[in-house]
């Protein structure tokens, strides 16, 4: 299985997506203290800051080059 090098829109859209998905899980362990919700914190925090930083980085790759 080979990955593209390419990062679309949909990678920032999913990155923004999980870290929301990572905050509304601070605010419901704040709230309710559910046990074990930090884990999601963490997941989707770093998934979400993983996506958003691929975008980024081929974004600003592709802005160097072009000029």
């Amino acid at each position: 299985m080979n990955l593209t090098k390419t990062a679309t829109k949909s990678h920032f859209i999913a990155g923004f997506i999980l870290v929301l998905l990572s905050i509304i899980s601070l605010i419901l362990k704040i709230t309710f203290e559910i046990k074990y919700l930090e884990i999601a914190i963490f997941f989707f925090g770093v998934w979400g800051g993983v996506e958003i930083g691929r975008y980024l980085e081929f974004r600003i790759s592709n802005k160097d080059s072009d000029e």
